[in-house]
């Protein structure tokens, strides 16, 4: 055999061959790690949507709070209770209406007695069956099926002077799960969303219709002893990634699986696992390719310096030969060991190649985990954001108030709390339409924000009603701080239609005393001032301290 085939046969099994290992190696490599990448982001997906229904739950409990704290609600109906007069129910029908206008996605509101029946609902064509008080759980939270729309219905007893004297039922549209069920974003073209609730045997209810049968809702059901379906695993509280697991139609899945323990729903994400094959063989073919090519290099390679290294080697033999034979014209002879230490420079590139892959697919693998702490970072923000202002909502509130109530009484030292509510917001909403009203909550918000110190606390409650807490803060100096506040508000100009209009608000203060000394009690006296500003003509400050005057008077 002859130097240069020789050598041709090295190279080639120096280079290809170890080159084929590894790469063959990393192909398996990145398979396991695309999928494991995919299970990450369908984990992500689920764990997403598992805050953003607790987030819209945490709303519907700070609403249904905010309802029934209406103080004129609760006496209303309890004279209703004691007299049966019209008058009074229909007291109760008003301020229901009014307090469902002021809330966004909230489809009604009933009231019921202490038997179970109805007294007063808001405007409904449905016939309203009795209040089920036997089948009332802990945190009353259910999803229910209205007319094929689903909503989240919240029950929430109401209490005067610490007697129970009736019960709110309030239903909002559950547009976040239904957008969640129909959108199936991120999930591929097989994937789908099941959002489920156990049924009075502990078996799996579907509560939304589901992408391969669309008359699901409340109706299609899953044994409980099917453990290997991943909506059973997630109903038991096992928060897991499920791999070529049976969904309910008995195709094997990748699945995540949530669970939201208040409500005790279960909640999967799901992707047929043929389509998730599908993607990291189409991943493994692109490498299969960049194998062949890399060989095929390495072989070409390998034959180039062969032939370049046995080259000045075969014509050295050639000059010996010549000058055995007496000859001494020879061809000039030219290369030498240089060629060598060039080779040894191309796989000390192949090296540093390799290692550039390397570090590449290491710098992904890092920016996504800084996307996932990023993504958790923004979900906490949002369970104590409000998601149209970006204020506080009434959950952070109420801890807050907690809090600061407790400073204040170690340190002896005032606190105010104050609530806006915007007057008329609901001719605004009325004549110059929802998006308008929302860019004057906005603007309002912003206003408050700039207005407030970063030791004091702003939240929105709900609707067109604002909180601050100032800490350190006396009567008078609380006075003097809102009237500015209630002129600079009055000067907000709005302009929809090439029409300008202007807001006024209405404004609660109450201190911190020995009748009002804990979050509950300042809140209700300050909304008792809120109600006597809004009675006494509106656009005005009105403080709790002055109402225990005029009593006195």
């Amino acid at each position: 055999m002859k130097l240069k085939h020789l050598l041709i046969v090295v190279f080639v099994i120096l280079a290809a061959i170890p080159l084929f290992i590894g790469l063959q190696f990393l192909n398996q490599y990145t398979g396991e790690h695309h999928r494991k990448l995919f299970e990450e982001h369908i984990s992500s997906l689920s764990l997403v949507a598992k805050q953003r229904i607790v987030s819209v739950v945490d709303r519907i409990k700070d609403n249904t709070a905010l309802i029934s704290s209406r103080t004129q609600m609760r006496i209303s109906l309890a004279k209703w209770n004691e007299t049966g007069a019209e008058e009074h129910r229909s007291k109760l029908t008003k301020i229901i209406n009014d307090a469902k206008f002021g809330l966004s996605h909230l489809k009604d509101i009933q009231v019921f007695n202490l038997r179970g029946q109805l007294v007063t609902t808001t405007p409904t064509h449905q016939v309203i069956p009795s209040l089920d008080l036997a089948k009332l759980n802990q945190n009353n939270i259910s999803l229910e099926m209205e007319n094929d729309t689903l909503v989240i219905v919240n029950v929430s007893p109401l209490s005067l002077n610490h007697e129970i004297i009736g019960y709110l039922k309030v239903a909002f549209f559950a547009n976040v799960i239904t957008n969640l069920v129909r959108d199936r974003n991120g999930l591929r073209q097989t994937g789908e969303w099941l959002i489920a609730v156990r049924d009075e045997v502990g078996d799996a209810l579907f509560v939304v219709p589901l992408k391969y049968d669309h008359k699901a809702a409340f109706k299609r059901k899953i044994d409980r002893n099917r453990l290997d379906i991943p909506i059973i695993q997630a109903l038991l509280g096992n928060e897991i990634v499920m791999s070529y697991a049976p969904d309910y139609t008995g195709t094997p899945v990748l699945a995540s699986t949530r669970y939201i323990k208040e409500q005790d729903w279960g909640i999967v994400a799901k992707i047929n696992e043929e389509e998730v094959n599908q993607m990291v063989h189409e991943n493994a073919f692109f490498i299969y390719v960049a194998e062949l090519v890399i060989i095929l290099l390495s072989v070409f390679v390998g034959v180039v310096l062969s032939v370049y290294i046995s080259s000045p080697i075969e014509r050295l033999k050639k000059h010996i030969d010549v000058v055995a034979k007496g000859s001494f014209e020879h061809p000039p002879f030219t290369g030498g060991w240089h060629e060598v230490k060039e080779l040894t420079t191309h796989f000390s590139y192949m090296i540093q190649a390799l290692k550039d892959l390397n570090e590449n697919l290491q710098t992904k693998v890092d920016l996504r985990t800084k996307e996932l702490v990023d993504a958790n970072k923004k979900l906490e923000q949002l369970i104590v954001r409000d998601p149209l202002t970006h204020l506080y909502n009434c959950r952070y509130l109420q801890e807050r108030l907690i809090e600061e109530i407790q400073r204040a009484q170690r340190y002896n030292t005032p606190l105010a709390c104050i609530l806006i509510d915007i007057d008329n917001f609901k001719s605004i909403n009325k004549a110059w339409g929802h998006e308008v009203g929302d860019d004057v909550l906005i603007r309002l918000a912003n206003l408050l924000k700039e207005a407030v110190r970063e030791t004091d606390t702003l939240a929105r409650l709900a609707g067109q009603r604002f909180c601050i807490v100032l800490s350190v803060c006396s009567e008078e100096s609380a006075r003097n701080f809102l009237e500015r506040l209630r002129t600079d508000i009055s000067e907000l100009e709005f302009v929809s239609a090439n029409q300008s209009f202007h807001i006024t608000c209405s404004i609660g203060l109450a201190l911190m005393s020995d009748t009002a000394k804990d979050a509950e009690s300042m809140i209700s006296a300050a909304e008792k001032a809120l109600y006597y500003a809004k009675d006494a003509g509106r656009n005005r400050v009105v403080s709790y301290s002055d109402l225990s005057t005029s009593s006195n008077k």
